[in-house]
């Protein structure tokens, strides 16, 4: 029984009055008896209870019940009245002591009683046998039931499925559970998707939290089907681009060995580059949608390179990377971020016969740098280069940018005119030299 309900008992009064008068009777035996030093010890008990039921109003009762003794103990034993008055205050100090003790405890207990209710998680409190004990409004109203109605249910009485309920019991009975999916039952017979924490109370309880992702559970299906949806018509649009540039691609080949026309020839050449640009874009735009869907891991950059050269046509320029034994965490399509920056160095418009790829490691992170010989960037250009303004989607600046923020990888151009010269910046605990 907690300390508010002793105080709202109502034979409270008749415990300490009684016990009260049967102590000081007794000593008042011992006296007259010609026994001083034993019984006074028995006063201890009305005034503890008094002090602990009521710790404002004890300190009174206490010093009642040692004055009491005092004016027995004076009156039949006038010579030992140190020893009396030490008695009477030991008497009164130790009321003051419980009360003081009691108003803390009652302090304590209405605040986490309050946290308790008040809590907007649900919260029950589970003994060995995985039977319900006590529990919150809010866990109640989560479950459709009344504060009281809980008490005395197994958990797994209103779990969807028993098996995982008794099984989650079970191990935040023997230490914490800090995330755990429980299906519970509302009243109604519907279903309420929970997230649970537990954690041991001790004496054979569990402490266990409930908040309610019934909704966030249904927006997450309802959000993947959309996605399922959305790339499904997105692959069957893909392929279907895919196709049509081939047979446009097709027919400008068949049309460039049958025309002997000048003017004709050039015309078909800049339709085909057209062709070729739209190409690139649905190349782009395939790995747009797969970016960020896959777990970013530590990856060898020097590999990285090695995957994006595979994938690239430089033609006279030569592509030289030094980064071996550096590792950076980072999305799977790293090397797809580094193929768009080799390949927009490559072009021969830039005018390069030469791209170095070097890095930079220290205690703040590291730089990895890719630097060509070429033309370099315009001023004017160098503001929106990593957006995504119409005309820049074929390059894949924008793309890479994208892929390497994904892990906080930030990338600029530093290029100072006679050449570009694109720096990543990398944070600490996003690279290591193993």
């Amino acid at each position: 029984m907690s300390v508010g309900e002793w105080r709202r008992s109502p034979i409270r009064p008749a415990i300490v009055a009684g016990s009260a008068v049967l102590t000081l009777l007794t000593n008042l035996a011992g006296l007259l008896a010609g026994v001083t030093v034993v019984f006074p010890h028995l006063l201890y008990v009305p005034i503890a209870l008094a002090c602990y039921w009521y710790p404002r109003r004890g300190i009174v009762i206490a010093i009642g019940i040692a004055a009491a003794y005092a004016v027995m103990a004076l009156a039949y034993t006038p010579t030992e009245w140190i020893s009396v008055l030490a008695r009477a205050i030991t008497l009164v100090t130790i009321g003051a002591l419980i009360a003081y003790l009691s108003r803390r405890l009652a302090a304590e207990e209405a605040r986490y009683r309050g946290l308790f209710d008040h809590s907007v998680a649900g919260i029950l409190v589970v003994d060995a046998d995985g039977v319900v004990r006590d529990t919150n409004p809010r866990a109640a109203a989560l479950t459709g039931r009344g504060t009281g109605e809980l008490a005395g249910t197994p958990l797994a009485a209103i779990s969807d499925d028993p098996g995982a309920a008794t099984e989650f019991l079970s191990a935040a009975a023997r230490g914490p559970v800090e995330r755990a999916e429980l299906d519970l039952i509302h009243a109604e017979r519907r279903p309420v998707h929970a997230l649970a924490s537990g954690a041991p109370l001790g004496n054979g309880l569990t402490l266990v939290t409930l908040a309610d992702v019934t909704e966030e559970r249904m927006a997450r299906a309802a959000l993947e089907a959309a996605n399922q949806t959305m790339s499904s018509v997105a692959m069957i649009l893909d392929r279907d681009l895919t196709g049509d540039v081939a047979a446009l691609d097709a027919i400008l080949e068949r049309g460039r060995e049958t025309v002997d026309d000048p003017e004709t020839l050039a015309l078909l050449h800049r339709i085909g580059e057209g062709v070729a640009a739209v190409a690139r874009r649905i190349e782009i735009s395939r790995q747009f949608r797969v970016l960020g869907t896959r777990p970013s891991a530590w990856q060898p950059v020097q590999a990285a390179i090695e995957e994006a050269g595979a994938r690239l046509d430089p033609g006279p320029v030569a592509v030289h990377p030094w980064t071996a034994r550096l590792e950076i965490y980072a999305d799977p399509a790293l090397p797809v971020a580094l193929y768009h920056l080799l390949h927009n160095a490559t072009r021969p418009e830039t005018g390069a016969t030469a791209v170095v790829i070097t890095y930079r490691y220290g205690p703040g992170g590291c730089q990895i740098i890719v630097e060509d010989n070429g033309h370099g960037i315009p001023t004017g250009e160098r503001g929106t280069l990593f957006l995504p303004a119409a005309g820049r989607y074929g390059r894949g600046l924008y793309l890479a940018r994208e892929i390497l923020g994904i892990t906080g990888i930030e990338i600029t151009e530093e290029g100072t005119g006679s050449g570009a010269r694109f720096v990543l910046s990398v944070p600490a605990e996003g690279c290591r030299v193993p």
